[in-house]
Order: structure tokens, then sequence, then C-alpha cells
């Protein structure tokens, strides 16, 4: 039987699950009656879709700026789920979480490249996601506090996480990372006196840098964010330019720039070495975005549909080489994209009805997620019985050279991962992310595996191997 795949009708919002059928208010199973074309009542298939987690739903809608919400000031270092009266999202997924999915289908020829996992741990709670890390493996993102009451941003450097939020001092109440550099330098977002506002902090001396703004603040006291900097301290993000709009910004020389629109919203996501910015824009305040790349020639669509398209770019490496996800021709779904040398190629995983590609390392190699189908047996309440009914899962991947993979084909298969999301990649190819880990969502880094060497000196234990040589022969294997 045909089943009817997701129709994104309106902008995914950063990780494009379509805001229709996902409700982002968990990471428990949504179950929306999708009948497949033509079928009757009784032959209906059931889609289900993962929600995310709430403080990353939550945190994406603030970075993209696509819409606002009562605690958008806060939802880079403080737990949107519990200011909206809901407890962890590990503890409300519960029974609900779905069953550990095989990894998709894949080019064998992209498996040759193993990855060693590490947990990064948390804050003292259960849960944490990695957003960025630089070319030294330093990492930051988010990470619950004991007790699941609260969520700061982090920092994880040489083995250790500390939080962000403790470097606050005088009128800044919270600090959000987003993005770090190889100087150490993490772009985000700080709350003084009562508004959020792009920021960058120094890991190394602490130094807070407020980027000022393009005049706008939201009624709840947002005035934007600095979402990714490059290693000369270019920092790019939004900021809004009166209460309602918001446009990108470049802050360079200690100066933030406003670098227009195609006349409505925009919103940065990276930038390159050589200043060039990727991101997307809308034609109206309301209307669908672009995927955009800024350079010295201006801000230029790269959308294959031009103007009656819908994408956003997510990436880019020194190459030029730019990625993100675009909704194709018949808007069945969103699929990844890579812009190389001016060619627009779809990298999309077939049968899958979102695919989104986040980061793109000088290597070439592009990370991002993927919905995964699987089959299984629901209630249908349009029927009043169970039915069969098609779920999907989140996994994470990895493309090189026209090949595609699941990463949790290329990590141990028996340490308790389940790879969802993978958010950016460095020049090394260590990945970030996160995942479930026996049942809770936890940031994980991914190493490749290239030598036995790798697992001396104890490091095979930080793996989640039993011991050296269980480590040694997962490198050795099919070599």
């Amino acid at each position: 039987m045909t089943i009817k795949p997701l129709s994104p009708k309106r902008f995914a919002i950063a990780l494009a699950l379509t805001e229709a059928i996902v409700a982002f208010s968990g990471h428990a199973q949504d179950i929306s009656s999708l009948e497949s074309p033509g079928a009757t009542s009784a032959t209906a298939r059931l889609v289900v879709v993962p929600a995310l987690p709430p403080i990353l739903s939550q945190r994406l809608k603030l970075e993209l700026g696509l819409q606002d919400i009562a605690t958008a000031a806060l939802a880079s270092s403080t737990d949107t789920a519990e200011l909206n009266g809901l407890s962890s999202a590990t503890q409300r997924a519960g029974a609900a979480r779905p069953p550990r999915i095989p990894p998709a289908a894949h080019d064998g020829a992209a498996t040759r490249q193993r990855y060693f996992v590490t947990d990064l741990g948390t804050l003292g709670g259960t849960e944490s996601f990695a957003s960025s890390v630089n070319d030294k493996g330093d990492v930051v993102g988010l990470a619950r506090l004991a007790g699941d009451t609260s969520t700061h941003s982090f920092l994880y450097r040489n083995g250790r996480m500390t939080d962000l939020n403790s470097s606050n001092s005088g009128s800044v109440e919270t600090f959000g990372a987003t993005a770090i550099n190889n100087a150490g330098e993490i772009a985000g977002g700080a709350v003084v006196d009562g508004i959020f506002s792009p920021a960058i902090l120094d890991s190394r001396s602490g130094q807070l840098t407020l980027l000022g703004s393009l005049g706008g603040v939201t009624p709840f006291g947002f005035s934007g964010s600095a979402l990714a900097i490059s290693n000369h301290g270019d920092a790019v993000g939004y900021s809004y330019t009166d209460a309602i709009n918001r446009h990108a910004f470049l802050y360079f020389n200690g100066r933030m720039t406003d670098i227009g629109s195609f006349g409505g919203y925009s919103v940065a996501a990276a930038v390159n070495d050589r200043g060039t910015i990727v991101g997307l824009s809308s034609a109206t305040v309301a209307g669908r975005a672009q995927a955009f790349v800024h350079d010295r020639g201006g801000m230029r669509n790269i959308d294959p549909f031009g103007s009656a398209g819908e994408s956003y770019a997510r990436g880019i490496n020194n190459l030029g080489d730019v990625v993100g996800q675009f909704l194709i021709a018949d808007q069945t779904a969103h699929h990844a994209f890579l812009y190389k040398e001016d060619v627009f190629h779809d990298i999309g995983f077939s049968g899958s009805p979102e695919t989104v590609a986040f980061a793109i390392n000088d290597e070439g190699r592009v990370v991002g997620a993927t919905l995964v189908p699987y089959e299984d047996v629901c209630f249908d309440p349009s029927q009043g019985k169970d039915a069969v009914c098609t779920k999907y899962a989140e996994h994470a991947f990895v493309y090189e050279d026209g090949r595609s993979a699941d990463l949790n084909a290329l990590i141990p298969a028996d340490v308790g991962w389940e790879l969802a999301w993978a958010f950016d990649i460095n020049r090394h190819g260590q990945i970030v992310g996160y995942g479930s880990l026996n049942g809770s969502f936890r940031a994980f880094l991914l190493t490749p595996a290239k030598n036995g060497g790798q697992c001396k000196k104890g490091a095979w234990k930080g793996f989640g191997f039993k011991n050296k040589g269980e480590c040694i022969q997962f490198v050795d294997k099919d070599k």
C-alpha cells in the first residue's frame, strides 16, 4: 500500500519537521491520520512523526526567528519546557519512545570510515545536546542541571563539561551558545537588563562582547542572536529591525551591519573564513524563505525554484560549498542539498519526508539528519482500533562524494546509542549532535577510528568499550 508522505505547507523550522503534523511539545510520538491517495478509511495508513525535545524545538524557533514565543528570550539558556509547565523530555517520552531502529539503507562504500562515540555527559541532569565543534575538538551546546530543573549552555573541552552560565556577572543573567571557533570564541546571545541580545563569549578570558542590534526588540524582550562565528572573528546571525521583522547581520571590526533581505525577513546561519555568508530570506515579512549566499556581490537566491521555492542554507565551508534543505518540486518532502560550484545537488534520502544537511567541512563531508520509516501498529482513532502504521525515527547521517551513510551503521552496535541529529563537523571529521543513550537524550562526539593507538592509555573507556582489545578489534574490522 502506498504511504502518503508528509506535505510540508509551512516553512519548516530549522529541522524541517512539519508544524501541521508535529506538535513541538515533547519527543513522544504524535499520531496523525494521513490516508494514502484513494484509500478508504478502512485501509488508511497512519503516519507517525517524532517531535523534538522541548528545549530544542523552542531553541530552534528562536534561532531562525520564524515566530516569537513568550519564553524566546530565555530559550538559549533557560529550559522553556519547565517554563511551559512541561517536565523533562526524557521523562515525558518514557515508554512512548520508539524502539531502536536499524540503520537506513546506504551505499556500502560509504561505511569504510568508522567512528568512536563519546558521551559528553551533562551538567548533573539527564539530558544534553551538542550544537557545534571546532577544529580543536571543543564543543558547545545545552545540558540539564541536577534534577532537570533548568538548562544551561555548556563548553566541553579536554574531556570536561563546564557550565557557561557560571561566566555571568553583573547585569548579565544568562548566556546561550550556538557555535564556537578555533580561538574559543562562542557565538550566541546574552540576557542583559532583561533583553536577550546577540553576543560573543571568549571562553579563554571570560570576556563577553555585546554585538548591538538593528534597532528592534520584540514584546517579549528579544533582540536577536548570533548563530555562527568564523575563525577570524566575524559573527553572523539576525537582529530585529522592529517588533516584528528581523534581518541577517554581519558583525565585523566592532560593528553590526544589516546585510539586507529579499524584501522580507532574513537570517544568517553560517559564515566561512572568507567572509561568505549563507542563510535564508523571504520576499515578504510573512512569505516563504529561500536559501541565500551573500558575498561581495551581495545577496543571491540559490533555491532551484527561485522565489517560488522554499529552502534555507545552514552551512558553508571555506571552499564556498553550501548545504541546507529545500522543498522538492511536488512539495511532498524536504530534501537536503549541496550547492557546489554554482550547481544545486539534491542529496536527500529516498523514502524520507525530511532530510536536513547542517554542516560541511573543507574535505566535503556533510552531516545532518533524516527520518527513517518503519512499520508498527498504532491505535487509529478514526477506526477505533489498532491499525498498521508508518512511523519515522530520526537518524544522523554523513554524506561524501555522492554517497550517504546512516551514522548508526558506523559506530559499535552494542554501546546503547541511537544517533538522531548531527549538527556540525570539523576539519578532522569529528561530528557532534545528540541521540538516545540507554533511553536518555545525550550529546555525542564522534571521532574517526583510524588506528588501534587511539584505544590506548585508557581511551577505550571513553568510547564505551568493555576493554582495549574490543576497541582495537572495532578499528580493524573489515580491513
